[in-house]
């Protein structure tokens, strides 16, 4: 009788033994279950982000490559900006410069850039000799430069003809 008691005994406690581990199995396969979907859902997202931007790329192929030969995805970088400055400014009989503080702007929410105005003081013999320095400097400074101020007069005094040139230089923000 005592065998009959403790063989049921000891089958009951397996039997719920069993049913506890069956129980706590479900529960852990559920909650990684739960956890895979999650991640597969933040993957499925980063996978729809990737393919828009490649087809934003893609449709923008040549003003990105524009941009990119210009400079703009490159950091700013004012000593390469001062020794094209000095190259292209050989043309010229004076030229002083300076590189003000840079300012973020931002386009929206997430799209910022950063625009220094560069301030030149240039003398020349010829008016046309400014203008082909701007020219080439529109050609082949190392970014993106907006005109802001052109400014020449002639001076009397030395008969050079004088101006002060402003640019915006504009880079994408980080």
């Amino acid at each position: 009788m005592i065998q009959r008691f403790m063989l049921r005994i000891g089958l009951g406690c397996g039997f719920l033994l069993g049913f506890w581990l069956a129980f706590n199995f479900k529960a852990k396969q559920e909650t990684y279950f739960t956890k895979l979907m999650k991640e597969r859902n933040v993957f499925q997202n980063q996978i729809k982000k990737l393919e828009d931007d490649l087809i934003f790329l893609k449709a923008h192929e040549k003003e990105l490559d524009f941009l990119a030969a210009k400079g703009w995805f490159l950091p700013k970088s004012r000593l390469i900006v001062g020794e094209v400055l000095e190259k292209l400014g050989h043309s010229l009989d004076d030229i002083q410069y300076s590189f003000e503080p840079e300012a973020v702007k931002s386009a929206d929410e997430k799209h910022t850039f950063k625009v220094t105005k560069i301030v030149m003081k240039v003398a020349a013999q010829l008016d046309t000799d400014i203008y082909a320095f701007i020219e080439s400097l529109s050609e082949n400074f190392p970014g993106i430069l907006r005109a802001h101020t052109i400014n020449l007069e002639k001076d009397e005094d030395s008969h050079f003809v004088k101006g002060k040139l402003v640019f915006e230089w504009v880079a994408i923000g980080t």
